[in-house]
C-alpha cells in the first residue's frame, strides 16, 4: 500500500454497546462509540453523522487553505451539513443529499477573493466531488 495514496481507518467492535475507530493520525483522536445505556431507538444517525462531519470538514478546510492560500484573513469559518434520507429500488435507507451551509467572514479588502473561491468551491473537495462522482468500494469479509 502507497501510503502517500492510501488511508486507512480501523475498527474494533467490544460486545453490543462499544465501537472503536482507530484513525492513525497525528492530529484526529481515535474515536469510540459507546451506547451503553442508550436505548435502540435513539443509536440510529451515527454513520450518517459520521459522513457529514467528513464532507463539512473536508469542505471547510479546504475553503479556508483556498483563502489563506490568496493572501485573505479569515475572521471567522463555521459550518454545519445537513444529510437527507430516502430509500433506494432495493428500500434500502440511503443519504440522498448532503447540503453543506457555511459562514466565512473576511476583511473587506478581501471580499473580491472570497468570491473567486466561492466560485472554486462549486467544484467540491475530496470527499464531496468522490462522493458526487461515485466511490467504487471494494468489500473483502475474511
Amino acid at each position: 500500500m502507497n501510503t502517500d495514496q492510501s488511508i486507512a481507518v480501523e475498527y474494533r467492535r467490544e460486545g453490543d454497546d462499544k465501537h472503536f475507530l482507530t484513525m492513525d493520525s497525528s492530529a484526529l483522536p481515535d474515536l469510540e462509540i459507546d451506547y451503553t445505556g442508550i436505548p435502540d431507538d435513539q443509536r440510529s444517525g451515527t454513520a450518517a453523522r459520521l459522513l457529514c462531519a467528513s464532507s463539512l470538514y473536508c469542505f471547510a478546510a479546504t475553503l479556508g487553505s483556498a483563502l489563506k492560500s490568496r493572501g485573505a484573513k479569515i475572521k471567522s469559518l463555521t459550518g454545519r451539513a445537513i444529510a437527507e434520507k430516502g430509500r433506494d429500488f432495493h428500500a434500502r435507507t440511503k443519504i440522498t443529499m448532503i447540503t453543506i451551509q457555511i459562514k466565512v467572514e473576511v476583511e473587506e479588502k478581501d471580499q473580491p477573493i472570497l468570491e473567486k473561491c466561492r466560485l472554486l468551491m462549486q467544484n467540491g473537495c475530496l470527499v464531496t466531488y468522490s462522493i458526487d462522482e461515485g466511490i467504487h468500494i471494494e468489500y473483502e469479509i475474511q
